[in-house]
């Protein structure tokens, strides 16, 4: 396949490609290149390097213009772009630079308040770039998996500036029904609230205050996501800063973040609750499609589990890049080479087609899985833990990933034999997939099944070995 994915979205561009299709660096050494650009004396930085000076130069950075995509003049026009669109055009120029070897042509996942006038700069910004762009689909549609579960489905997105709600309609196709675009909720302002919070902190406990030079309310920024991601394991951190020529630390708790997360998180059960009483008032059944900006945020499920009967998947990064390169044979069959359609709806397989769920009910013995199939190599399973990530084990007690091992951890997850059932135990960071279900801490698993680590990841199969000799007749 020829063509590249990408998934536009201000809080990072990401494109997939190759084959089989993967996520490209577009960005350094990233798979994602933040909406953000600055105006220097002899260019215009953009992506992370224009992220990591943000709050260095406040009144110069420019950081709107994927979400206010027109031809208005800057209020602050400067020497390499008059408006946003030439502001976008720049940062995506950048990226063009890093990915124009994999393809020539692109089909674009894009948020949800999108317009035609925002699809028709996009591709003006393509033409000057001398690329071409097949078509374009909304992100949510993109994004969700084939064998999406049933139910009222709902995706949710948070970009930089505002947050989206899509209801998703499945019929022999998926469609979507209705977007809801919340503007004043987007990642920039829980990031404000958070970086508040931990400079309160250092201001109580130690007088210290990194809010006071902008070279440490910048490095308050830069670690944040590291913050964040240690939430995902640990209910404390312990965070600590050098101020001329003392060091500071206080604690952070996960509590304090949903403490200061909880305006912006109630707004978005108020949206999200608001779209579940209209599209299905007695609760038969919710699906939440959360993006993974949004799923890797501390409090994201404990706020939205108190939605009824609400259940609650996280997408893979990059699952609309990915997702929307379904739709190439689709526009690979269209008669018109000039137009770029639209696409609001994706086919789905067929009934038959779609692999039946795992009942979970304990197997008989010789049913059970027996080992774990990787790169050809069976692993047999036992009551010791075999241990399945990034980690060289010594001893045959693991199976050590290769290739695709963004998002995976060291020791990502583990299988054993518990009693008379095969269970897996998460371990990561990012979260380990079971048939393309996320597991919450543990899971039974079957013959059969496929276990993927890291996005777009490896995947395993949960294989049985027979003995011979109880077969024999």
């Amino acid at each position: 396949m020829s063509v590249l994915g990408v998934e536009l979205s201000d809080a990072g561009i990401l494109v997939a490609g190759g084959d089989p299709p993967g996520l490209l660096k577009v960005d350094g050494d990233s798979v994602e290149s933040p909406g953000f650009a600055l105006p220097e004396k002899k260019r215009l930085a953009v992506g992370a390097v224009a992220e990591r000076k943000a709050h260095l130069y406040p009144r110069q950075i420019l950081n709107q213009f994927w979400d206010q995509l027109n031809t208005e003049p800057l209020e602050q026009p400067n020497p390499f772009a008059q408006n946003h669109a030439e502001v976008a055009y720049e940062h995506f120029a950048s990226i063009w630079k890093r990915i124009q070897q994999h393809a020539a042509e692109m089909i674009i996942a894009v948020p949800g308040f999108y317009t035609r006038a925002h699809l028709g700069l996009i591709l003006g910004i393509a033409n000057e770039l001398g690329t071409r762009v097949k078509g374009f689909a909304p992100l949510a549609i993109a994004a969700v998996p084939d064998q999406e579960p049933q139910g009222l489905c709902l995706h949710l997105d948070l970009h930089l500036h505002r947050f989206e709600i899509s209801h998703l309609q499945r019929t022999d196709q998926l469609s979507r029904e209705e977007t809801i675009s919340a503007q004043g909720i987007g990642l920039s302002t829980l990031y404000r609230r958070w970086v508040d919070a931990i400079a309160e902190e250092f201001v109580r406990h130690t007088r210290f205050d990194p809010l006071h030079q902008a070279a440490s309310e910048q490095e308050l920024y830069d670690r944040l996501p590291g913050v964040l991601a240690q939430f995902n394991q640990h209910s404390s951190v312990h965070f600590e800063m050098t101020g001329g020529s003392k060091v500071y630390r206080v604690t952070l708790t996960r509590e304090l973040f949903g403490d200061m997360a909880r305006p912006v998180m109630q707004e978005i059960r108020r949206l999200v609750s608001r779209l579940c009483d209209r599209y299905d008032p007695g609760a038969s059944g919710r699906v939440l499609l959360l993006t993974e900006r949004l799923a890797r945020l501390p409090g994201v499920n404990t706020m939205l589990s108190a939605i009824e009967n609400c259940r609650i998947i996280a997408l893979p990064a990059g699952s609309g890049a990915l997702g929307v390169l379904r739709f190439y044979e689709t526009l690979r069959q269209q008669k018109d080479e000039r137009s770029a359609p639209f696409l609001t709806t994706r086919p789905l397989p067929v009934e038959q087609d779609r692999p039946v769920e795992a009942s979970h009910q304990t197997l008989p013995a010789q049913q059970r899985p027996t080992h774990i199939l990787y790169r050809d190599l069976a692993y047999p399973i036992g009551e010791k833990p075999l241990i399945i990530g990034l980690a060289s084990l010594k001893d045959a007690s693991g199976i050590q990933i290769r290739g695709q091992v963004a998002g995976v951890s060291r020791k990502h997850c583990s299988v054993r034999l518990d009693g008379n059932k095969i269970v897996l135990d998460d371990h990561s960071t990012y979260g380990t997939f079971v048939n393309e279900e996320p597991v919450s801490g543990r899971a039974v698993l079957e013959l059969g099944q496929v276990i993927r680590v890291g996005t777009p990841g490896e995947t395993l199969k949960l294989i049985a070995c027979l003995d011979r000799s109880t077969h024999e007749t």
